[in-house]
């Protein structure tokens, strides 16, 4: 028999996300976080591709995003859930590392992928935005 194949994208495609390996949240939100900053850069930096993808490179790679965990802990942030989630994924044995970063910016940055593959997966658009546009005000600034 066929299997009927279907997807969702505004409701959970999986039941409890806050259950999966914070390897495979962050390896969804790795590609989240990263069109959401696409999607950014396109509307608010005009360029050819070339200086797009340096811009986004400045928002997306693991020190940047180590730089944005850091001060979004500082600043308590995180939900109590969103913590937990972060911290199984720092704390996640992992056999691959950045090429620019030290491996806590690499735990860092895999523990920020983790919370934004976790709120996409509970389909929490609202706080991911919000979470986004926390990151975005840094990126911001530093500019």
């Amino acid at each position: 028999m066929e299997k009927n194949i279907t997807f969702k994208f505004t409701e959970k495609n999986f039941a409890n996300p806050n259950q999966m390996q914070a390897l495979t949240l962050a390896y969804i939100g790795d590609s989240i976080y990263d069109i959401m900053s696409r999607e950014y850069v396109m509307k608010n930096h005009l360029g050819k591709i070339n200086d797009l993808h340096k811009t986004v490179s400045t928002i997306v790679s693991a020190r940047a995003q180590a730089s944005f965990m850091e001060n979004i802990l500082n600043n308590n942030i995180l939900t109590e859930q969103e913590e937990k989630i972060y911290n199984r994924a720092k704390n996640q044995k992992n056999n691959s590392k950045a090429k620019n970063a030290s491996i806590m910016e690499y735990k860092l940055a895999t523990g920020l992928e983790a919370v934004f593959g976790y709120l996409y997966l509970e389909k929490n658009f609202e706080r991911l935005e919000e979470m986004f546009n926390y990151i975005i005000r840094l990126y911001e600034e530093k500019q």
